[in-house]
C-alpha cells in the first residue's frame, strides 16, 4: 500500500527535477516544506517567516517550485541564491503534474518535498501562507523532545481573506491540550496545515493519496493513526483564504465529495479499526450537504444535484478501490 520515492518516480515524473545548487546540511532537525505555484505576491512573505525562525537547532527549507509563470519561479531562484545554507529549491516541469479527478494539482510538488525531507521532524507551509512567530519552530521542537508519545503538534493560525469581504479571525476555537484520531475523523477540520510539526518517521506515504484531493487532511489522518496530536496555547501563522479554493465554501458539493473520499481511503489503510466513526462522520457529510441544498434549491434541481453526488462518489471508488 505504501509507495517508496523510487516506485513515485518510476510513475509520475516524466521528465527530471531540476535540483538547484545548495550548502544545506545533511542532518537537519527539521525539514520545512514549501510547495508553490503561482504565488509572486505572497511567496516572500512565505520565506521571510520561515528564515526569521530563531532555533538552537538547523533546519533545510524545501522549496518546489511547478514551473510558475506569475514570476514565483524568479522570486524563489533569488532567494535560494541568497540563502544556500538553509534553502533546498526544487525546479519542477508541468509535464510532472498530477493530475486529480482530471484537475491539474499540486500533488506531485508536494510529496516531491516529503520524500527528500532529512529532518527528524517536518514542518508545512504552503507558498500562499506564512509564519508570524520567530519562535514557532523552537517552541515545536522542544514539546515534542519533551513529549514522545505525540505524533504531531501544532497550533493556531489567523485566517486572512485575500478579497477583504470579511474580517480576519482564528482558524477554531482550539484548546490547548492533547487530541485523538477519534476528534480529527469527527469533525470539522481543524488542524491548519500551515501551523503542523510531526516526527518524520512516522511519515507514510500510502499509494491512494496520490489520486485524492485534500492530500494535508489524509496526512493528518494517517499520522493521527500514529499517536496523539497536541495544540500549543499559540497563534503564529496565517491562512490566507480566497473563494475559488475548494475548502472555502466555493462548491460545497465538492468539498463534501473529496472529505468522504479521504476518509473512505483511510478506513481502508486503518484496516477498519475507526470504521463506525468513519462511516458516522460519511452520514454527517451527506446530511450536512443535502441540508444546504434543501435551503437553497428548488426541489426538483435539489433531487438532480443529489443524483450526481451519488453517481460520482460511486463511480469514485468503482475505478480507485475496486
Amino acid at each position: 500500500m505504501k509507495m517508496n520515492f523510487t516506485e513515485f518516480k518510476n510513475k509520475f515524473q516524466k521528465v527530471s527535477v531540476e535540483h538547484y545548487s545548495n550548502n544545506v546540511p545533511k542532518e537537519p532537525i527539521i525539514s520545512v516544506s514549501v510547495h508553490t505555484y503561482q504565488h509572486a505576491n505572497y511567496i516572500e512573505d512565505c520565506l521571510k517567516g520561515i528564515l526569521m525562525q530563531e532555533t538552537e537547532f538547523s533546519f533545510e527549507i524545501l522549496l518546489g517550485e511547478d514551473a510558475s509563470t506569475d514570476g514565483t519561479r524568479e522570486i524563489c531562484i533569488e532567494y535560494a541564491k541568497k540563502y544556500p545554507e538553509k534553502i533546498r529549491l526544487f525546479l519542477h516541469k508541468r509535464a510532472n503534474n498530477i493530475q486529480i479527478q482530471n484537475r491539474p494539482s499540486g500533488r506531485f510538488n508536494f510529496l516531491y518535498n516529503l520524500h527528500n525531507a532529512r529532518g527528524k521532524y517536518i514542518a508545512i507551509c504552503e507558498g500562499d501562507d506564512y509564519w508570524t512567530d520567530p519562535l514557532k519552530l523552537q517552541k515545536q521542537v522542544e514539546f515534542m523532545e519533551r513529549h514522545n508519545e505525540y505524533s504531531l503538534c501544532f497550533h493556531n493560525s489567523k485566517v486572512m481573506y485575500e478579497n477583504g469581504n470579511k474580517s480576519p479571525h482564528l482558524f477554531r476555537k482550539l484548546e490547548n491540550r492533547k487530541y485523538n484520531i477519534e476528534e480529527l475523523i469527527k469533525g470539522p477540520w481543524f488542524v491548519p496545515t500551515q501551523s503542523i510539526l510531526f516526527r518524520s518517521r512516522f511519515l507514510e506515504i500510502p499509494r491512494w493519496i496520490n489520486y485524492l484531493f485534500g492530500g494535508d487532511y489524509a496526512l493528518q489522518l494517517i499520522l493521527a493513526d500514529k499517536g496523539p496530536f497536541y495544540c500549543l496555547n499559540d497563534t503564529m501563522s496565517v491562512y490566507r483564504k480566497n473563494n475559488t479554493g475548494i475548502s472555502s465554501g466555493g462548491d460545497a458539493r465538492m468539498f463534501a465529495q473529496y472529505l468522504i473520499n479521504v476518509l473512505t481511503y483511510f478506513d481502508y489503510y486503518s484496516e477498519f479499526r475507526y470504521h463506525k466513526k468513519i462511516e458516522k462522520r460519511k452520514k454527517e457529510i451527506i446530511h450536512e450537504l443535502e441540508w444546504k441544498k434543501i435551503r437553497q434549491d428548488h426541489p426538483i434541481k435539489r433531487a438532480l444535484n443529489i443524483n450526481f453526488y451519488l453517481i460520482a462518489f460511486s463511480n469514485f471508488i468503482e475505478k480507485y478501490i475496486k
